[in-house]
């Protein structure tokens, strides 16, 4: 069923949250067992929207949120929408030096905040206005900062954008990085129809209520982690836990002291927890209902093997950055090497090479449309380019099977085509993870003279196994076509991934191209 809820602003919200529940724990940092409940949330963010307000920051400003992470950066970004500014989420570390660059020539910000201590010569050069801000809790050595996390008794010298403007939704509210794994990075272009349409499939996906706490260690730069946790957490109300990043040491630490019921995943954490398990038998995993998987493909071998070991229902599910959820599976609903029924709020079809839908089964590729949708990209003419008011083809390959639930093979640049057929790195990478010694596996497609293509393999052992290319060998011969069956197996430490957990797949091409050409490693 459709979750629907009216639209409304970051203030009005919080206050709505304030009189429900004012001592409700609103934000937890769980690495510092800090949180703050809902009346000091909208006294604070009321509080930093004066101050930058009366450093100048204007509706619709242009703002750099720059390397924060946790508590102080949803802070500042709840207060930059209370003045209906657009937040520019921007790790420069990240996308290194001349990508930054680029994108900040792209959106050509009005201000930067940066923390009080960091080293803003990482920054680009730009005609906009740096702003340090304090950590939270406030420290006594922050004289110099000029956005600092404390309750405001001063009277602002102007008011606030009132709560109860009408409209809203079609207000820009973000400029965002897309998770590109070669290249300049893309600025995605949102307004609070795509942010509102996609918290509300969250709800529905993880049947979300406000009595749920939910864990988020992934960045906030990420959209995934925008959709998923901090906007489900305004519209509802409910209490959001966050930790800089994921440590599987302390994580069920977090769950137990913060009686956490959904978590959030990556197919990289869920294979943390398989390599050196929790020991589930003390309870401290016992509040923990669900813990969702995106951004990267989840192996279905690997899923079942954590579902068996923790007992806690794996929601696997499926987006972009243009998108936002695409398909989810539904707390109540799901189906294991699926990623569930497509979301709400969107038209979603896969089609074959003449736009025609594909038969149950066939594989193609998926096209959504739909008033969610990013508005568009940011070009280098600083102009919008449409995404939203059009179908919008993704490039991703996938299937719906009989029952209606949607199974995604990859990216069409991913396929292998061997001799005219077309092979799914997945099928391949499924059947090696069925090895005991393998923890990690892909399949990638290198030149061959005759077939055009032939399929290639990287795999990673578990710690302290050793694999045997014959069997894996025999395996693959045993369960796959022949077109389908590797020419090549190599064992690696790690697979290269992205810091979003994608796998760098050009890395390996030109792992194995040096390996064909000189035998070396």
């Amino acid at each position: 069923m459709t979750v629907t809820l009216p639209f409304s602003r970051v203030g009005a919200l919080l206050d709505a949250h304030r009189q429900r529940t004012p001592r409700k724990a609103a934000l937890v940092d769980v690495e510092r067992d800090l949180s703050i409940d809902f009346t000091q949330l909208a006294q604070l963010v009321d509080a930093l929207a004066r101050q930058m307000q009366r450093e100048g920051v204007t509706r619709a400003a242009r703002v750099v949120l720059a390397g924060s992470e946790g508590v102080e950066k949803l802070l500042l970004w709840l207060a930059l929408w209370r003045l209906r500014a657009i937040v520019c989420p921007l790790d420069v570390a990240f996308i290194g030096a001349q990508g930054a660059e680029r994108v900040f020539d792209r959106i050509d910000p009005a201000f930067v905040l940066i923390a009080q201590h960091a080293d803003a010569a990482v920054l680009p050069r730009s005609g906009a206005r740096v702003l340090r801000f304090g950590a939270w809790p406030p420290r006594a050595d922050e004289s110099s900062a000029q956005l600092r996390f404390t309750h405001d008794a001063a009277a602002p010298d102007a008011p606030l954008p009132a709560n109860d403007e009408p409209g809203g939704l079609d207000e820009l509210a973000a400029m965002c990085c897309t998770s590109g794994t070669t290249g300049i990075p893309k600025v995605v272009v949102y307004d609070h129809a795509s942010y509102w349409y996609n918290g509300l499939d969250s709800i529905e996906l993880l049947a979300l209520g406000a009595d749920d706490r939910t864990l988020e260690y992934r960045s906030f730069d990420w959209y995934s982690a925008q959709i998923l946790s901090l906007i489900p957490f305004l519209q509802l109300g409910s209490t959001l836990c966050v930790a800089r990043r994921f440590s599987r040491s302390r994580f069920a630490q977090w769950v137990a002291a913060h009686r956490v019921t959904v978590s959030a995943g990556v197919p990289t954490v869920v294979n943390l927890l398989l390599e050196a398990p929790i020991d589930v038998r003390g309870g401290e995993l016992a509040s923990l209902r669900a813990m969702t998987c995106s951004t990267a493909p989840l192996s279905s071998v690997q899923w079942a093997r954590f579902e068996a070991h923790y007992g806690i229902r794996v929601l696997n599910l499926y987006g972009s950055s243009e998108a936002g959820w695409m398909c989810g599976n539904r707390y109540a609903l799901r189906k294991f090497g699926t990623v569930g029924y497509p979301a709400s709020h969107l038209a979603f079809s896969v089609v074959d090479q003449d736009g025609v839908r594909c038969a149950p089964g066939k594989p193609g590729q998926v096209v959504v449309d739909g008033d969610k949708l990013a508005l568009g990209m940011l070009n280098d003419a600083r102009e919008i380019e449409p995404i939203r008011g059009a179908a919008l083809a993704t490039r991703d390959v996938a299937s719906i099977d009989a029952d209606g639930f949607v199974v995604v093979s990859g990216r069409m640049d991913d396929l292998i085509i061997r001799g005219g057929v077309k092979v799914l790195p997945q099928e391949i990478e499924d059947v090696l993870l069925t090895h005991p010694a393998v923890r990690d596996a892909v399949a990638i497609g290198v030149p061959d003279p005759i077939y055009g293509q032939e399929p290639v393999c990287f795999v990673v052992p578990h710690d302290d196994m050793h694999v045997e290319i014959a069997e894996l060998v025999t395996l693959c011969r045993a369960s796959l076509a022949r077109e389908k069956q590797p020419r090549q197996i190599r064992v690696m430490r790690e697979l290269p991934r992205n810091a979003r957990g994608k796998i760098l797949r050009d890395v390996l091409r030109r792992e194995w191209w040096t390996f064909a050409h000189t035998g070396q490693p």
